[in-house]
């Protein structure tokens, strides 16, 4: 793997004149959502109101986002359980995304810019070539 740097993709996100992202989201992902809502209800005794988190802290006495910190650590040592190569836990590690052929349109090119400016990145740290 580690050749995930991508140049040519479709796009399939919208600006607003502000410059907020838009995705669209898959059922998959609507069924998710609607999911962590009942948690959130579950949890909370009510329904999240608009400036709650959605993904919240399942410890907190109150609506509290998610410990980001805690999140990555997480991710990190899964990516590496899972095997997954070293450039992109790297990228990973410097973006806070983890990039696929499949999500790659969902990018901006500044986004995407940063991700394979952080899979170069790795290569030159380890003195490594690209596969």
């Amino acid at each position: 793997m580690g050749k995930l740097r991508i140049k040519n993709r479709e796009r399939a996100y919208t600006l607003d004149q502000n410059g907020t992202k838009s995705i669209p989201v898959s059922p998959e992902t609507l069924e998710l959502m609607k999911e962590q809502q009942a948690r959130f209800r579950q949890k909370f005794g009510r329904e999240p109101g608009p400036d709650d988190p959605i993904f919240f802290d399942p410890d907190a006495d109150t609506p509290q986002p998610m410990n980001v910190e805690a999140y990555k650590e997480a991710m990190i040592k899964m990516m590496g359980d899972a095997g997954l190569p070293r450039d992109l836990i790297y990228a990973f590690q410097k973006t806070g995304r983890l990039v696929s052929e499949e999500n790659q349109k969902f990018l901006t090119d500044a986004e995407l810019k940063e991700w394979n400016d952080a899979i170069a990145e790795y290569y030159e740290r380890e003195g490594k070539q690209r596969v």
